[in-house]
């Protein structure tokens, strides 16, 4: 079982690298490896991978790894979330994200933040993080939140923006 974790994470990370051969870096995965971040440095981009029901541990977990990343001195400034096969996220959790972490990492970033997400494919889930959005957006700070279909638009819209 550990193994087809293991092979199913490695093909989860080759699909977002920027070269088949080369693996993204993980900073953080839950046991169940349902919830995994990583960081492409070379193409400049972190990306948050969930799947199933988020519990509050490993939703806080995925975006602090990034603003620990980003405190010890990388320039990275483009965030890619892919939930589109998560079917709840913790209501604790979305709150803490929206008063708490997300001024902090505003702070932290140098330059502008880009915020991609590919929303789940739960209705209630997805209806929620649009209103969650329009949130963040009401409190004024410019994160450059925008929604794709898919991944690979994502990574090509954001990253090819910096080029």
């Amino acid at each position: 079982m550990k193994q087809f974790a293991r092979e199913r994470l490695r093909l989860i990370l080759l699909i977002y690298s920027k070269q088949t051969d080369t693996l993204m870096d993980v900073i953080f995965q839950n046991t169940k490896q349902t919830s995994v971040t990583s960081v492409d440095r070379e193409g400049q981009y972190y990306l948050i991978y969930s799947e199933g029901h988020v519990n509050v541990d490993d939703f806080k977990g995925g975006f602090n790894a990034i603003l620990e990343d980003v405190k010890q001195s990388s320039k990275i400034s483009t965030v890619i979330i892919d939930i589109k096969k998560v079917k709840s996220t913790p209501l604790l959790g979305r709150t803490w994200l929206v008063t708490s972490y997300l001024p902090e990492l505003y702070k932290s970033i140098e330059g502008k933040l880009q915020i991609g997400v590919i929303n789940s494919d739960s209705f209630i889930e997805g209806t929620t993080i649009k209103l969650l959005v329009t949130s963040i957006q009401t409190m004024g700070l410019d994160l450059g939140i925008k929604f794709y279909k898919n991944a690979e638009e994502a990574k090509k819209a954001l990253t090819e923006t910096k080029a």
